[in-house]
C-alpha cells in the first residue's frame, strides 16, 4: 500500500488550479505502473467507486486511479457486449440491453456507457409498466455514471493544453450528452493524440467552440485490434 501512495504522489503532483476550478493532469506510464505493481489496491478503490452509496473518503486522485486504473485491468474485454448491449437499446429491446449492460459491467464496473444504458433500460422498462424493477437500481447505475463525469471533468479543461482524459470514444459521447450537455458537432477530427469536436452549439455548462479529449487510451485499443 505504501508503495501506492508514493506512486498517486508522483503521478498527481501537477495539480494546478486554472479558472475556479483544479485540474489533475493524468500520466497514463505512471498509472500503467501502478496497475502493474498493485493491482489489488487498484481494485480496492474500483469497488469503493461503485459503493451503492458514496464513499466520502475517495478522493479524486483515488477515483481517477480506479476509473483509468479499472480500464487497464479489464483492457476492453467488455467492448462486444457493449456493442451488443448498444444494438439491442437501438431497437427498442431493453430488457435484453439490460442484461448484456450487466454482462459488461461484469467485467468492467467502470464501463461509461453500461452504466448509463442500463439505468436508462431500467428507467423505460418501469415506464412502460414493468413491476419487476425499481428506480433505486436505476438511481446507483446513474450515481455511479456521475462519479466518473465528474472523474473526467478533473482530468481537463476541454481545451488544446488540457484536454479531457477518456478512456474510449464511447466516453467522449456519453460526457459531452449526459454531462455538457452538448449534442451538435460540424466535425471530428483526431489532432496528435486528441479527438477534437467543433460544436454547433455550446451549453451553460461548456462555452467554447471546440472540445479537446486526450485519446491516448482509445488509439492504444485501436492499434492492438490491427496487430
Amino acid at each position: 500500500m505504501k508503495r501506492l501512495f508514493l506512486a498517486i504522489a508522483v503521478l498527481f503532483s501537477c495539480i494546478a488550479s486554472y479558472g475556479q476550478r483544479d485540474v489533475i493532469s493524468m500520466d497514463w506510464d505512471i498509472l500503467k505502473d501502478i496497475v502493474k505493481t498493485t493491482p489489488d489496491e487498484v481494485k480496492e478503490l474500483v469497488t469503493r467507486m461503485c459503493a451503492p452509496t458514496l464513499d466520502t473518503t475517495l478522493t479524486y486522485n483515488d477515483r481517477i486511479i480506479a476509473f483509468y486504473g479499472q480500464s487497464l485491468l479489464s483492457n476492453n474485454k467488455e467492448f462486444g457486449e457493449v456493442m451488443e448491449m448498444s444494438k439491442l437499446f437501438s431497437k427498442g429491446d431493453y430488457a435484453n440491453a439490460l442484461l448484456k449492460a450487466r454482462e459488461a459491467l461484469a467485467i468492467n464496473p467502470l464501463n461509461l456507457r453500461a452504466l448509463d444504458r442500463a439505468g436508462t433500460c431500467i428507467a423505460l422498462l418501469i415506464e412502460s409498466g414493468d413491476a419487476s424493477y425499481s428506480a433505486d437500481e436505476a438511481k446507483q447505475y446513474f450515481n455511479r455514471a456521475m462519479r466518473i463525469y465528474n472523474t473526467i471533468a478533473m482530468t481537463g479543461l476541454g481545451n488544446e493544453e488540457y484536454p479531457f482524459c477518456v478512456t474510449s470514444v464511447q466516453d467522449e459521447y456519453e460526457f459531452m450528452q449526459n454531462y455538457l450537455d452538448l449534442y451538435e458537432y460540424e466535425s471530428q477530427a483526431l489532432i496528435g493524440n486528441c479527438d477534437v469536436f467543433t460544436l454547433k452549439e455550446t451549453s451553460k455548462y461548456y462555452s467554447d467552440r471546440k472540445i479537446y479529449f486526450d485519446a491516448t487510451r482509445s488509439l492504444e485499443f485501436l492499434t492492438n485490434l490491427v496487430k
